[in-house]
């Protein structure tokens, strides 16, 4: 919904544009100097694809963005906060914390009612998404996060199942010569963050501890949250050949509430009201979740590597919605698994060689309990079953290396169960995923890439016991979704930037997405909706010079239904999706110590459900945050803080998608305020 600053926001915006234009002239120009001119390349080596290569001659479409050095900005509520400037990545429900946060990728995991689906997240080497492709991201400790690595295109042969595309978050390891740091910050809607992080190093062992307490009440009615969240890190080095990572995370979220989905009439009438039916079903959802990981990192010889990782992670969760039949939902999860890669790599004189052999073995349990929910009192069990998924996949992944020429190529192969102790025959899926690419340097700072790669998913557990008919079991008539991806691009990059442009088409079949019924409101169910066909152009910038910091990224796309089916969407588009989405970030840094950052956004019109008779309007937010750090004899001080919604525009946080009865909107905050002080020592 438009508001009075949104001319000036759009002038802004054609004004960076502008300078966006200007960078990328540059950038190119300096490719056609001398190619005797000596340029540092700033060479960042990723995780996400498996074989660590330079994320410059990768042929794949990657972004990734270190977060280190400007973590003192954030608010560190939502991890949407860190995905803004990713093309091709969509983020909604930031502000429903009974929700969590919604994400998309090229389309991949906009069916979610809640949560997220289809894209494949790994924090710190071990997975955090399950084998049956379900993600939540309320326990990550956002004040560490250090690196971000998002492959924007299907990863199965990679990543296996539910892998269209991959978020590889690393967090920090120690304090950055601080041995304990405090932070704090208020701000709006009774907003309050405290951590404390503490680091230790003791020869061969190093640890890191960080807890963090966050309570807010939430822009709109009945939307609060208070959540406690522990993380530690410890590292042992064993000799130079070898050593070993652990690490344990905790969280406890006693009650974050849902205000629910409001009709526009409604919503327009007040923003921050909250769905009267769920006040009367008291909605909200406790958390307690415990995860262990470790991994050990082995180098047999100067060719050889062996990586292996294990991990356990519980998940207790209880939630209530606003209908009476299963409306409350006890879940036990246990979900733990294994997994090795062997690597080589052989540096010749004029090729190198590198390959990764790798076995993983994951398992999921849930036990999923629904009562009565008596307008907020438990009534009795109505359903109960012990839902399982478990899977063991192989990847074999191979690229050569020449002077101007990379070939990579990859193939895993998956064996998948589901099942459940109220149905008498499992479902079994055998997948053979496959991908190549090929990048090309057309002069030392300039490359070409093309790429093919698949994606597989499966239902997941939860979508499949939401059964329409209201019984045990799971919804048979529920199939896999499979997609094929071809993309290419250019990739440049200099001493001072760097500049990305990627083109991507993508064929899927049986896509997966939610409705409502009548007489479950509030709660969704799942089917099939035919093939669609995706296609866009991408592109990410970034420059540097003296003071200043340039970041931006576009992407302009249509998914759509294909119309050659039969279904009733046929032609129509994917609704939870933009078509258009732009991002621009200018950050100063002064000689006073002061830092000032500057990030606007634009999300193109989408629609809110599937035959397209509701749109959501565009939108487009400002945010402005500063910091200023202080070296005392003691240690450090810095202050920060920043205006979200900066001109206050009135927008939809979260859509619910075919929501029954017009409910689709969830308000967005209005302009708010947040300060803080951090304290290192």
């Amino acid at each position: 919904m438009p508001t009075k600053g949104f001319l000036r926001f759009k002038l802004i915006f054609k004004v960076l544009f502008l300078g966006l234009s200007m960078a990328g002239h540059f950038l190119i120009h300096a490719q056609q100097t001398s190619q005797t001119t000596t340029i540092t390349l700033a060479e960042v080596t990723l995780q996400a694809p498996q074989l660590e290569t330079s994320r410059f001659l990768l042929p794949a479409s990657v972004s990734v963005i270190n977060w280190a050095p400007l973590q003192g900005f954030q608010q560190q509520l939502s991890l949407q906060e860190y995905l803004r400037a990713v093309p091709g990545l969509f983020t909604l429900n930031a502000t429903n914390y009974a929700q969590d946060l919604r994400l998309s990728i090229r389309g991949f995991g906009s069916r979610a009612a809640f949560g997220i689906r289809g894209v494949k997240i790994i924090v710190d080497g071990i997975p955090e998404t399950t084998p049956d492709g379900q993600g939540q991201v309320d326990n990550l400790p956002l004040g560490l996060l250090g690196t971000i690595e998002v492959l924007r295109g299907p990863s199965a042969s990679l990543y296996g199942n539910a892998a269209g595309g991959v978020l590889y978050l690393n967090t920090l390891d120690d304090l950055q010569g601080e041995a304990l740091r405090v932070r704090i910050s208020l701000g709006a809607y009774g907003f309050q963050n405290h951590q404390l992080s503490t680091s230790f190093n003791k020869g061969k062992t190093t640890g890191f501890f960080h807890f963090s307490k966050t309570i807010t009440d939430g822009f709109r009615t009945f939307s609060g949250l208070e959540q406690s969240l522990f993380n530690a890190k410890i590292k042992q080095q064993f000799n130079a050949k070898s050593h070993l990572n652990v690490q344990v995370n905790y969280t406890y979220s006693p009650r974050a509430e849902d205000p629910g989905g409001l009709t526009l009439e409604e919503a327009e009438a007040d923003f921050r009201q909250a769905r009267q039916r769920n006040l009367e079903y008291d909605t909200f959802e406790k958390i307690n979740q415990l995860k262990i990981g470790a991994r050990w990192n082995y180098k047999l010889r100067t060719q050889w590597n062996f990586e292996t990782y294990g991990f356990y992670s519980i998940r207790d969760f209880y939630g209530k919605l606003p209908f009476e039949d299963g409306g409350i939902v006890d879940l036990f999860r246990n979900y733990f698994g294994l997994g090795s890669r062997l690597k080589f790599k052989e540096v010749g004189t004029q090729l190198i060689h590198r390959w990764q052999l790798g076995i993983d073995s994951h398992a999921q349990r849930d036990q999923r309990d629904r009562y009565l929910n008596l307008k907020g009192i438990q009534g009795e069990r109505v359903f109960s079953q012990l839902e399982s998924f478990g899977t063991v996949g192989l990847v074999l992944l191979d690229e050569l290396q020449w002077e101007k020429l990379l070939l990579r190529s990859g193939l895993r192969l998956d064996h998948q169960r589901l099942g459940a102790d109220t149905v008498t025959k499992d479902q079994l899926y055998t997948v053979l995923n496959p991908s190549i690419g090929l990048s090309y340097a057309l002069v030392p700072r300039q490359r070409l890439f093309i790429n093919f790669s698949t994606s597989f998913e499966t239902p997941t557990l939860s979508e499949l016991s939401a059964n329409p008919s209201g019984e045990e079991g799971f919804n048979s008539s529920l199939l896999p979704a499979k997609a094929i991806n071809y993309e290419g691009g250019w990739k440049s990059q200099s001493a001072k930037g760097s500049f990305e442009l990627t083109a991507f088409y993508i064929q899927s079949t049986n896509e997966i997405l939610p409705y409502e019924l009548e007489s479950f409101p509030g709660r969704s169910f799942y089917r099939n909706a035919g093939a669609t066909e995706r296609y866009g152009v991408e592109m990410a910038a970034a420059y540097k010079w003296e003071k200043w910091g340039l970041q931006a990224s576009l992407t302009q796309a249509r998914y759509q239904f294909s119309a050659q089916e039969l279904e009733p969407s046929a032609g129509k588009i994917l609704p939870g999706v933009p078509s258009s989405q732009g991002f621009l970030q200018l950050l100063y840094s002064s000689s006073r110590s002061w830092k000032w950052l500057l990030a606007g956004d634009h999300t193109g019109t989408f629609y809110a459900n599937t035959i397209n008779t509701v749109e959501i309007a565009s939108f487009q937010r400002l945010r402005l945050q500063g910091q200023k750090s202080l070296t005392l004899p003691w240690g450090k001080v810095e202050v920060f803080g920043g205006i979200n919604n900066l001109l206050n525009t009135a927008y939809y946080d979260n859509i619910r998608l075919n929501a029954f009865g017009g409910r689709y909107y969830e308000p967005a905050p209005a302009r708010n305020f947040y300060a803080g002080l951090s304290l290192g020592f």
